[in-house]
């Protein structure tokens, strides 16, 4: 009897302790497992809309549809979509309107200041199929940034740099220049300013470059947004003085030669080589090298760490310019298999000669092992969106995050990478985007272009 007793003690204390786990699993499995809609406008809308991200959070999402109400009696449908890709762990979503949409006339004419955003989720985890239902207030703003106070010299030397100083009104979360599309990396040019939040407003001081090529449209875009997605543009005028012209030449394909390079380079022991590997080499690894260089020099820091002109190679001669148009052919055939612009200056000295840093400045990229066609390669950040690379190095004497001024011998030249003799290949960047380093070795031009703007903008901010 005591025996049975005992047993039945036992399975009722395994059985509350198996249902217990089974509800705290079940438990988890509700509340971890299902997904999550986050908006990223701060829970506004705008006429350009809204954002958000929906995180499956180890479910698989049927559909989503989202709408909008004045206060749930009518619901404006303004958001469907059956997902495809139920392995996605993050579903993006941007709506747009049009100024004649029902929910924007409805807004308009109750002249609302909020409304409610309605989101349906079906989703499946392990254990059950559920709908989330849930309903969010939300702000409404249609009150784009201002932006003032906009001054320039209004011009720039072609393949140089120019500055913009403007105000915008604090509700600005991002401001920006526009410069057209970028022939490297077909993407938007985009500078970023120096900013500092003074009494009303923000000030901004933006250093920009059009590339190798006029301005769009003889002017840049100044652009504002606000968190929640308002955006104002103002066109500036910017002139574009044509005072250089890019050279043209023809390089005859030696298979021979790029052989040797690609196997340097790819650490292969190839007999032979055909267009295919040149092609892989010169263009696919070139186009990948100069996304990564674009990646290591396109931030802006506030602090310019140099107060004079950029010094070139010494004791050094110029045989390739800044943009210089490559073409290279086949002797059988008439039409270049491939062209590009060179991105910076070939600088020829003596065999392994010793380079200094151009200018002051901090270490941010070092390649001993070398940087595809660029071989062994160091960056240089100068502040405020300015940098300098140096590359086909034989050696390389320091190291990243060490500070470096022009007494500093960072390097020798060499022939590493794809390169057709001793010689430093020298470039300078703004934001990423390559420009005419011969503006840098100006002292009265990088005087008047950079250092005295910046030194101004920081008296203003001081007074």
């Amino acid at each position: 009897m005591f025996e049975k007793k005992k047993k039945r003690i036992k399975f009722s204390i395994l059985f509350t302790f198996l249902s217990i786990c089974g509800f705290l699993f079940v438990s988890y499995i509700y509340l971890f497992h299902n997904p999550k809609l986050e908006l990223l406008s701060s829970k506004t809308i705008s006429y350009s809309g809204f954002k958000a991200q929906v995180f499956s959070r180890s479910s698989k999402i049927d559909f989503i549809e989202i709408y909008l109400s004045k206060d749930g009696a009518q619901l404006f449908k303004i958001y469907e979509y059956t997902v495809l890709d139920k392995a996605k762990d993050k579903h993006s979503i941007s709506v747009t309107f049009d100024s004649d949409d029902e929910i924007i006339n409805l807004i308009k004419k109750n002249k609302l200041e909020s409304l409610y955003l309605h989101y349906s989720i079906k989703y499946k985890n392990k254990l059950f199929s559920s709908t989330i239902k849930k309903k969010i207030n939300i702000n409404i703003d249609f009150i784009p940034p201002i932006i003032s106070d906009i001054e320039t010299d209004g011009y720039v030397y072609i393949g140089g740099i120019g500055y913009m100083l403007y105000k915008t009104s604090l509700d600005t979360y991002s401001s920006y220049v526009e410069t057209g599309i970028d022939i490297e990396t077909g993407k938007v040019r985009r500078f970023f300013p120096i900013s500092i939040k003074k009494e009303n407003k923000i000030n901004n001081l933006v250093f920009f470059s059009c590339g190798n090529m006029r301005c769009k449209d003889n002017a840049v875009l100044i652009k504002a947004e606000d968190a929640s997605g308002n955006v104002v543009t103002y066109k500036k005028r910017i002139r574009t003085i044509i005072n250089k012209t890019w050279n043209k030449s023809s390089i005859n394909i030696d298979l021979n030669f790029f052989k040797n390079k690609y196997n340097e380079i790819y650490s292969t022991n190839l007999k032979s080589i055909n267009t295919t590997h040149f092609l892989e080499l010169n263009s696919k690894l070139r186009k990948a090298n100069n996304l990564l260089i674009y990646n290591q020099t396109k931030k802006v820091t506030r602090d310019l760490l140099f107060n004079s002109f950029f010094s070139q190679m010494k004791d050094s001669k110029v045989f390739s310019r800044y943009s210089d148009f490559r073409e290279y052919v086949e002797a059988e055939n008439e039409k270049p298999l491939m062209s590009v612009y060179h991105w910076g200056y070939d600088l020829s000295s003596i065999k392994n000669a010793l380079v200094y840093a151009s200018s002051p400045g901090l270490i941010t990229y070092v390649d001993q092992e070398g940087l595809g066609i660029y071989g062994k390669t160091i960056i240089i950040n100068h502040g405020a969106g300015f940098y300098s690379i140096y590359s086909h190095l034989s050696e390389i004497n320091v190291e990243e995050n060490q500070k470096v001024d022009k007494t500093s011998v960072i390097a020798k030249s060499g022939e590493t990478g794809l390169a057709f003799g001793d010689h430093l290949h020298y470039g300078t960047y703004l934001q990423g985007i390559p420009f005419d380093s011969n503006e840098m070795w100006d002292k009265k031009y990088i005087k008047q272009k950079v250092i005295t703007i910046y030194n101004n903008f920081f008296k203003e901010d001081v007074k």
